[in-house]
């Protein structure tokens, strides 16, 4: 038995038994919405699979750089233009980081469409070997 300031420590006891671990739940509106990585998207693109890029970007970011024959569409000009977007292959939308793209994806999906979102962005793929193209001239 160990002491602590001259005294000695008992075991503890449990006061009540331990708790069954915590399941994961999802709330009935949480935003459920499929990723694809740079490297996978990369790999995609290697074998031909049909697929639309969807850059939802604001237009100063897409002048700036961009994934060579990705469809520009800002955000907020998505419903305007729903129809515009293929139903028979899946779209891959992208931002700077993801975190815009995954609520357009989320949008997407709620209206029928098969709809991703790339994780990380522009950004990550840019950083993990993704081939851009970017504004040379002011």
């Amino acid at each position: 038995m160990k002491r602590l300031l001259g005294k000695p420590l008992e075991p503890s006891q449990p006061t009540a038994p331990p708790l069954a671990p915590l399941t994961p739940e999802l709330e009935p509106d949480e935003l459920q919405v499929p990723e694809i990585t740079p490297a996978a998207l990369r790999s995609a693109l290697q074998d031909d699979q049909p697929l639309l890029l969807l850059d939802v970007r604001e237009p100063y970011e897409w002048r700036q750089v961009r994934i060579p024959g990705a469809r520009h569409m800002p955000m907020n000009s998505v419903p305007q233009h729903l129809a515009e977007l293929p139903t028979d292959r899946p779209i891959v939308v992208f931002c700077a980081h993801g975190s815009r793209s995954f609520g357009v994806a989320y949008y997407l999906r709620t209206e029928g469409l098969d709809a991703c979102n790339l994780t990380g962005g522009i950004t990550q793929w840019h950083v993990q070997g993704g081939e851009v193209e970017v504004r040379t001239t002011l």
